[in-house]
């Protein structure tokens, strides 16, 4: 029983390829598919998504450039959509009440596309979506980059344990660090063979916190291809590898760390 926790199957790439890619995701072993939203275009998607194919697991969330993008330049490297940021907030409230959602994600926060001035809005919408976790009792699905620390001081200061840091890219020590003492989880994507940090997490991660992801169509284990979920195959044999396990404790244990942070366990 394999697991991809962090995939966006509603991107362009997938467009009309979408049941194919889910039917090799289950034809590979996956049972579980977990498809996060980024805005309100991308959730209302993954809603029907799930509706459609019960391996979709659905995951909505913003996206940290999305959550201030009334607050970007014209000449912005991305394009971004605008819409009502607190508007989505609720919707996402209000699917989380009804028990549409799986978990809360991607959001967080970004210093690599935005700068300093748009901190403040990011770490609002941030915590508004935490709440909205941990008051409906979801796990939170975290993109951070160049700003792990803070993330990790929100996160505490909330009291947030069902949480996973997707793709980390930060310092790994800290990573260690927070898997032991905070209990948080980490989900290695499939090119984990080509990076010397996800290779060192699949080794060195508290066994009961490590996830897989594929970020798809990003992180592909073979660079220039389109990446999709049946690929968390390679990274469950790498964690085997570098662990010096067989094959079947590496899925096992993965599927139970997917089971223990969104609470289908006891």
């Amino acid at each position: 029983m394999l697991v991809d926790v962090h995939t966006h199957l509603t991107h362009a790439q997938f467009e009309g390829d979408e049941d194919m890619v889910l039917e090799r995701a289950r034809a590979a072993g996956l049972q579980a598919v977990v498809v996060n939203g980024l805005e309100p275009i991308s959730n209302r998607r993954i809603l029907a998504m799930a509706q459609a194919n019960p391996l979709v697991k659905p995951a909505l969330g913003i996206y940290p450039v999305d959550a201030v993008c009334d607050q970007l330049p014209k000449d912005f490297a991305l394009d971004v959509d605008m819409f009502d940021v607190d508007a989505e907030v609720g919707f996402i409230e209000a699917m989380a009440a009804a028990g549409k959602l799986a978990a809360v994600g991607e959001c967080g926060l970004d210093a690599y596309w935005l700068g300093q001035q748009t901190f403040a809005r990011q770490e609002a919408v941030f915590e508004a979506l935490i709440d909205i976790a941990m008051r409906h009792d979801l796990p939170i699905i975290i993109h951070t980059r160049k700003r792990e620390q803070r993330a990790a001081e929100i996160l505490r200061h909330a009291g947030a344990t069902r949480v996973d840091f997707h793709c980390y890219g930060g310092k790994v020590k800290p990573a260690l660090r927070w898997a032991r003492e905070d209990g948080w989880w980490f989900s290695i994507p499939a090119n984990s063979r080509r990076s010397e940090a996800f290779a060192k997490m699949l080794k060195e991660l508290p066994e009961e916190r490590v996830l897989t992801e594929t970020d798809a169509p990003y992180l592909s284990p073979e660079p220039g291809v389109r990446n999709e979920p049946a690929n968390v195959v390679g990274t469950i044999e790498h964690l085997a590898e570098v662990r010096e396990w067989p094959l079947a404790r590496a899925r096992e244990q993965v599927w139970r760390n997917y089971q223990s942070l969104f609470g289908l366990t006891g």
